[in-house]
């Protein structure tokens, strides 16, 4: 699908009902939101996309808006779903242990951790892991949800150039760590 004209038609078609529409949207929006989900709350992505959706498909009428405009929105109500869900997980003070922890409990190398589990997964919890949560936050917002500084300084509530110098920091980090040998996950 080329952009702009085409993603035009197929969201206004979904904003009048259309199935196929809908579906090629979510098609189209699913893996960077999974994968920013599952970078920033691993435990709970599954029950957030799950929001989000509802979220979306509550709003799609009332959208305005290009392509663009229709990502950021869609991320900032991720935003706004995994802030609540930290909010109540706060309040229940509990933390379950993913069992694919468990079945990792012995010492392994940063190279052998590196090469088993070698996945997109895998780099967005390094990068969560190295960074701080602003600087995660911004550049999996950059990378994996395909956003524009603009639209993540407005997401963040900060000015371009702050996202900028924050990205340009974070990106050092991580080159360094590389650089070190420092991949765990």
């Amino acid at each position: 699908m080329r952009r702009g004209a085409d993603f035009d038609e197929v969201l206004a078609a979904a904003q009048t009902g259309d199935e196929q529409a809908v579906a090629h949207i979510y098609r189209l929006m699913q893996p960077r939101l999974t994968g920013y989900l599952r970078a920033r709350e691993a435990r709970a992505a599954d029950d957030i996309e799950g929001e989000v959706w509802l979220a979306v498909a509550r709003g799609l009428a009332r959208f305005t808006g290009g392509e663009e405009a229709f990502r950021a929105w869609v991320f900032s109500i991720a935003q706004r779903r995994l802030a609540d869900y930290r909010r109540t997980a706060a309040r229940r003070a509990t933390v379950p242990v993913p069992t694919e922890e468990l079945d990792r409990a012995g010492d392994h190398s940063p190279e052998a951790l590196v090469l088993e589990n070698l996945s997109s997964e895998a780099a967005t919890a390094w990068v969560t892991q190295t960074l701080s949560p602003e600087a995660a936050e911004v550049v999996l917002l950059r990378v994996i949800a395909g956003l524009d500084v603009d639209q993540v300084a407005e997401l963040l509530g900060k000015r371009p150039g702050t996202i900028r110098v924050i990205q340009h920091r974070a990106l050092r980090r991580l080159q360094a760590e590389l650089a070190k040998g420092h991949v765990t996950r």
